[in-house]
């Protein structure tokens, strides 16, 4: 017999549960042209990037449908690179909750607009180190812009992930390989940088998705990120510009913690632990909860198993090939899943997609809630996978 369980918010799982805590992340146009149309790049890319101590700059978020605004946020940032480290304070904080956002990478405060108070979250999510330098090196040389210095074996490319991941919308990218393409080198802000255009493979020719990245030529810093799609009939896109940049800026270690008053009101955020298992058979021996067993694709590999406690318990398996990845879980609460919004069915069960920074398929059975997640793997096989997971768990 199913148990009567709190439905629970299906982002909310799904960012707790495969991602341990997901965080509010903080990317056409160009400049003119100024220098070789074919340049050649051969310095590593990773090792660059990964060089820059701290960066300061102001960020200017700008979302778009159909060529119109729908919102702007301009902010100070301090951020290092490839860390959760991070000082956001927005310019205009009238209209968001938390005006000021500040990590030391294990901790984050948010202080609220409209009062003195800080929210503290201790981010206990699995210890993934950024993939954003293996990437750019990636997509530099899939772009024909090096020589042998630095090249990667393998040039399997994907785009940066699409930001802020609360924009309520996403491209649905179906395709596992993309092409990348050298537009020009131009300026940003007064600084060189190198336009790469990202696309599926197979969109061939189309125009339903594309990125475009704006390039540091000296630390491979994305200057500016665009990424559009189209979701219902409307082109849509979110553009990401960092301008008054410096590189290895100078900063104290209090600049990635807030900034408290004794008057400060301090609330903790209750979220679940996360603990982390080398295999699916060492995560079985520690919970009382069947673990899913997922068919997934030959060449995707299991990275990590999780077990989440305290509001939410669940479950969680996550797989990476090159740079697609896959995560199944399965948690105590029952997704909320509204009957319209049915898009397949596992098990006779109605599921429902997500079309978030990754692609998910979601369901419940006996009391449980079930999320198939992944990134450059299409929807058909989503549901293949979420199919073989079923009900048996």
């Amino acid at each position: 017999m199913s148990r009567l369980l709190p439905r629970f918010d299906r982002r909310v799982l799904t960012a707790l549960l495969l991602l341990g805590l997901a965080l509010p992340a903080l990317l056409w146009a160009s400049g003119g042209a100024i220098g070789d149309a074919d340049p050649s790049v051969n310095a590593n890319v990773t090792e660059r990037y990964r060089s820059i101590g701290a960066l300061t700059g102001t960020q200017t978020v700008e979302m778009r449908a159909n060529g119109t605004v729908t919102s702007r946020s301009v902010a100070a940032v301090t951020r290092v690179p490839g860390t959760d480290r991070r000082r956001v304070r927005f310019r205009d904080e009238s209209d968001r909750r938390y005006g000021i956002q500040v990590s030391n990478g294990s901790t984050l405060w948010l202080r609220d607009t409209d009062r003195n108070a800080v929210t503290v979250i201790e981010l206990t999510g699995p210890p993934t180190e950024s993939r954003a330098a293996v990437r750019l090196q990636r997509l530099v040389v899939a772009a024909g812009l090096t020589d042998d210095s630095g090249r990667p074996r393998s040039v399997e490319v994907s785009p940066l992930p699409v930001v802020p991941r609360h924009s309520g919308t996403a491209p649905r990218v179906d395709a596992r390989d993309y092409v990348v393409e050298f537009v020009e080198t131009t300026a940003v802000d007064g600084r060189s940088a190198y336009v790469l255009d990202v696309r599926p493979e197979s969109d061939r020719g189309e125009t339903r998705y594309r990125q475009r990245l704006w390039v540091d030529t000296e630390r491979f810093y994305p200057l500016r990120q665009r990424t559009a799609w189209v979701d219902d009939g409307v082109r849509r896109s979110v553009t990401t510009t960092y301008t008054n940049v410096t590189f290895d800026a100078s900063v104290s270690a209090e600049t990635f913690r807030p900034r408290l008053g004794a008057d400060t009101t301090v609330q903790r955020l209750d979220v679940p632990e996360t603990e982390l298992y080398r295999s699916s058979a060492e995560l079985a021996s520690r919970s009382s909860m069947a673990i899913p067993d997922p068919t997934v694709p030959p060449a995707f590999e299991l990275v990590y198993a999780t077990r989440t406690t305290g509001r939410v318990d669940g479950v969680g398996l996550r797989y990476r090939d090159g740079g697609r990845e896959l995560a199944v879980a399965k948690f105590d609460y029952a997704v909320d899943i509204d009957p319209d919004e049915r898009d397949a069915t596992v098990d006779g069960r109605p599921a429902t997609f997500d079309y978030g920074p990754t692609l998910s398929l979601s369901w419940n059975c006996g009391g449980y809630g079930y999320t198939v997640r992944g990134t450059g793997v299409g929807t058909e096989r989503l549901i293949e996978i979420g199919r073989s997971v079923g009900c048996r768990a």
